[in-house]
């Protein structure tokens, strides 16, 4: 975590403030500007939300969440699938971490035995 005027905040994302772009793109889908690019001006947190000060196309300025802009897009869209944890998932899960530690677990028997 990075120490900010605005708090604590996580390193991936206090990378990303620290280097804003000079625009972002609007990618709320139902948001009257979606698509449209604002220069961005700073950011500030906003009851625990990241906001981006913007100037709109009137000229005017505002605030919009971080989320419905583009800013975070080149930390998600990569290329790797992304990872999907369901209920039966994170029991396979448990069961494999199971057997490996059962394996661990021999293998230091069988290394204990020999040294005696």
């Amino acid at each position: 975590m990075t120490r900010s005027l605005h708090g604590p905040v996580p390193h991936e994302i206090a990378r990303v403030l620290a280097h804003l772009p000079e625009r972002v793109r609007i990618i709320w889908p139902h948001h009257q500007l979606c698509g449209a690019e604002l220069a961005v001006h700073s950011w500030q947190r906003i009851d625990g939300e990241i906001h981006l000060l913007v100037t709109l196309p009137d000229g005017s300025r505002a605030c919009l969440p971080a989320a419905g802009t583009s800013l975070w897009q080149p930390l998600v869209d990569d290329d790797r699938p992304a990872l999907m944890l369901t209920a039966d998932r994170v029991r396979q899960l448990h069961h494999l971490m199971d057997v490996l530690q059962a394996r661990t677990r021999r293998r230091h028997r069988a290394v204990g035995q020999k040294s005696k």
